[in-house]
């Protein structure tokens, strides 16, 4: 996809000049970023560019007046005199304003379209009645490449990561976008990722009714946007553990599915293999099996794609949150050869 060219202005030289790096230093595959302080070389250059700006982001000083052909603008700070542009908060946390720079741009659909990556992304679900085992399993296949982003649709999430609470957006967010109908839905996807260290995920929903509400047609629309995102590589899907439409629906999508599971699962092997075929029939060599710990116990049963890892045990569930977790060069190594075979 190519570049965003974002247009930051504001008269305060060190907070405009610190937003410009976190784009920077952060977003640089998305965004090239031109600062302004001083308000007439920024009209000179937003009348010498053009159509070539898709985003300015200016206090409403130097947004006054500039013409209408120059993408989508978005006022830095509450407007006094101009009421008809959307705005954000100056001074909140630079993910924050670039959630809201997405959110801005997804109001309008014609906009919205010139940042459709046109890309695809896998769908790596992660399967398995241990419903802990499978959400740490999920965020673990995410460690192994930043260009991975975690999906938890979990009504009721196994895990939490509260200590993020500076984040306003999560699914419900691209739900409701969705349920709307304005535009391109990756937008809203885009806007509601939040990034910490390694780990890109999107935070679940704040009401389970979201999920369980969708119709078929928002079903559909909410995993294709998944297929489609392009900015990952792979979405590493951690789904409710059922059989329900949605559910079905991305096994069926998904190019790869990974099932762990412990001794103290393995009765529900053979109900599993049962729902699979039922529902994947001849597409049943997507499915890995992944017998985690070191249990000394071989299941009798024969399985296709079936792997051992052992380092992922009971130190591992026990962790008291999922920020904790984190990889070794060899495991990084296991997961990543998972995922290739």
């Amino acid at each position: 996809m190519p570049l965003v060219h974002l247009v930051l202005a504001d008269h305060d030289f060190e907070y405009i000049n610190r937003l410009a790096q976190w784009f920077m230093e952060n977003k640089a595959d998305r965004f090239s970023v031109s600062v302004f302080t001083e308000k007439e070389s920024f009209k000179k250059f937003v009348s010498a560019n053009g159509g070539k700006i898709d985003v300015i982001l200016a206090s409403e000083d130097f947004i006054t007046d500039i013409p209408a052909n120059n993408g989508t603008a978005i006022l830095l700070g509450q407007a006094l005199r101009i009421k008809n542009l959307p705005f954000v908060e100056k001074y909140k946390p630079a993910p924050s304003i670039y959630s809201e720079i997405l959110s801005a741009v997804s109001a309008s659909p014609a906009e919205a379209e010139k940042w459709n990556s046109g890309g695809k992304s896998d769908l790596v679900v992660c399967f398995s009645t241990n419903m802990y085992l499978k959400s740490v399993f999920a965020i673990l296949l995410c460690l192994t490449a930043k260009e991975h982003v975690y999906v938890s649709l979990e009504s009721f999430p196994f895990h939490t990561m509260e200590e993020d609470t500076y984040f306003n957006k999560n699914l419900s967010d691209v739900l409701y976008y969705i349920k709307s109908r304005k535009g391109n839905p990756v937008m809203a996807l885009e806007s509601a990722v939040i990034t910490r260290e390694n780990l890109s995920f999107l935070p679940p929903v704040d009401n389970p009714l979201d999920l369980w509400e969708l119709t078929n047609d928002e079903t559909d629309t909410l995993i294709e946007a998944l297929g489609s995102w392009g900015h990952f590589s792979r979405v590493i899907v951690d789904p409710e553990v059922n059989a329900g439409s949605l559910t079905v629906k991305l096994l069926k999508a998904a190019s790869c599915i990974v099932v762990p599971f412990d001794k103290k699962h393995m009765h529900q092997i053979p109900r599993m293999k049962r729902m699979f075929s039922g529902i994947l029939g001849q597409d049943l060599g997507k499915v890995k099996w992944v017998n985690c710990g070191n249990s000394g116990t071989v299941y009798p049963e024969e399985l296709d794609n079936y792997f051992e890892i052992t380092w992922i045990d009971e130190s591992i569930l026990s962790l008291p949150s999922l920020s904790d977790l984190s990889l070794q060069r060899f495991q990084r190594k296991n997961l990543e050869d998972l995922l290739s075979k």
